[in-house]
């Protein structure tokens, strides 16, 4: 039975489609990422249930979770209208995406197919989605929040082709197992994908993949040749400098500083030094005032501060627990607070992430719009003396995340810690902040969070020490 979840894995990969069905993995605890993504879905499905043209209607029947089935097809659609005169149906399918993406049109459109092949005459397919520019202002307003598209035309004219693929997916079930390529990768997972991994178990860890980008000739050309180790590219082979720098540090086995550079760029900070991190979360439905649909909303801070040369670092943090008021309008307040009018040169690692949360924040509580703004000017990027190929190092596998740079050039790692990753962080502040579980369990997630955030200053002011010492 070809479900419409198993068709998108056909057209993702069809070499991992058939392993998944002769050789299904066992199945772990979903993750959080996939639970709150699963949870948004129920939810925007819920409330474009509520939605007025499905209400009250005397010309049609409407239903919620219909089936639709065959020998050999299944699809469940969200909402079918069915005409009480022509019985002809339309189908509604609900996403707690913001646009009509292909892979929406496409879902859609096996739902029409397997409806009709059951008998059903469809009319119509539609999708509904968050319409992201919907600004929560206290009191949910699902017309506006939810908007929909007529798909007709795409099911219409994509309907032959894709139930071509739909036979070949159905088939392919059936066959002996396809041959194993090295460039037959899917670009999701490029190398580490399992059906690879099956029949080339010696693949390194990091290898020409972690490189270059799926589906490039220069990778392709390299897996045509059996190049799996970055020390066996041949020394003319074309390279960018940044590829270049990465494989001549592969090959060396050591570090690359370009001490002189990085000097230039730490004497150019301004005391005092602010190593800021953010911590945020985007839910599909907005919770809090301002905010629209996967907004990033901050709840979290940590800021460590060198007030000048060989003085010690103090620490200040704010994390809201979502006790009545607005989370972000907290951190402002108190981050504003904690810096007292004395910016000096905001540290963070990458900046296009805490800077459009400032701006946003400005946006959102324009009384602080000065003060977010003259942070933004006084930010200085930590990661780029990594990113910018200024300091390389083997063991950072051609990656400059704060996680990989750590704890090869400091003492410091993320290891061990119950909160280790900012998507983890998010989710389970979003729990504990809710309601979710114990009184105890949602006090060890505040204090999981509060360590976590912790740990992100203190790395950048660890590697900080360290770019001194070099």
């Amino acid at each position: 039975m070809l479900t419409k979840s198993d068709f998108q894995r056909f057209l993702t990969c069809k070499n991992e489609y058939w392993l998944d069905h002769h050789f299904p993995e066992e199945k772990s605890e979903p993750s959080l990422d996939y639970q709150l993504r699963r949870e948004a879905g129920y939810e925007v499905e819920g409330l474009a249930t509520t939605l007025a043209g499905f209400k009250d209607r005397n010309d049609v029947t409407v239903d919620f979770g219909t089936e639709f089935q065959t020998d050999t097809l299944y699809a469940k659609a969200d909402i079918v209208l069915t005409d009480k005169v022509t019985e002809e149906i339309e189908i509604y399918e609900v996403k707690s995406g913001t646009k009509a993406k292909e892979e929406y049109q496409i879902d859609l459109t096996f739902q029409c197919i397997v409806a009709e092949k059951a008998g059903f005459n469809v009319r119509k397919g539609h999708l509904i989605f968050l319409d992201n520019s919907y600004v929560f202002n206290g009191e949910l307003d699902v017309q506006s929040l939810l908007t929909s598209s007529d798909e007709t035309e795409f099911v219409s004219q994509n309907k032959g082709s894709i139930e071509q693929q739909i036979e070949i997916a159905t088939a392919a079930l059936d066959e002996t197992e396809p041959a194993a390529s090295l460039i037959g990768y899917c670009k999701a997972n490029k190398l580490g994908c399992r059906f690879i991994l099956r029949h080339y178990p010696d693949i390194p860890e990091y290898n020409v993949s972690n490189l270059f980008n799926a589906g490039s000739k220069k990778l392709n050309t390299l897996l045509t040749d059996g190049i799996l180790n970055l020390t066996d590219i041949p020394t003319d082979f074309a390279l960018t400098d940044r590829e270049a720098a990465i494989v001549a540090v592969e090959r060396s086995g050591q570090p690359y500083i370009d001490k002189e550079t990085i000097k230039g760029e730490i004497d150019g900070l301004t005391f005092p030094l602010n190593f800021l991190d953010y911590e945020s979360f985007n839910p599909a439905v907005p919770k809090f005032k301002s905010t629209r649909p996967y907004q990033q909303m901050v709840f979290q801070y940590s800021l460590h501060t060198i007030d000048e040369p060989g003085a010690e670092t103090r620490h200040s943090y704010h994390l809201s627990r979502n006790d009545g008021r607005h989370p972000t309008e907290e951190i402002v307040e108190r981050l504003h607070e904690d810096l007292n009018g004395r910016t000096g040169t905001i540290i963070i690692w990458s900046e296009g992430f805490e800077k459009t949360r400032n701006t946003e924040m400005g946006e959102m509580f324009p009384d602080y719009a000065p003060f977010l703004e003259k942070l933004n000017e006084n930010v200085y990027d930590l990661r780029k003396i990594f990113s910018r190929r200024l300091y390389m190092h083997p063991r950072f596998r051609g990656r400059d995340s704060i996680k990989k740079v750590l704890p090869v050039i400091t003492d410091l790692s993320y290891e061990g810690m119950d909160i280790a990753d900012g998507l983890t962080a998010s989710i389970k502040w979003y729990h504990a902040a809710t309601g979710r579980g114990t009184q105890e369990e949602r006090d060890k997630t505040f204090r999981d969070l509060e360590a976590y955030c912790h740990r992100d200053t203190l790395a950048m002011v660890e590697i900080y020490n360290h770019l001194l010492t070099i």
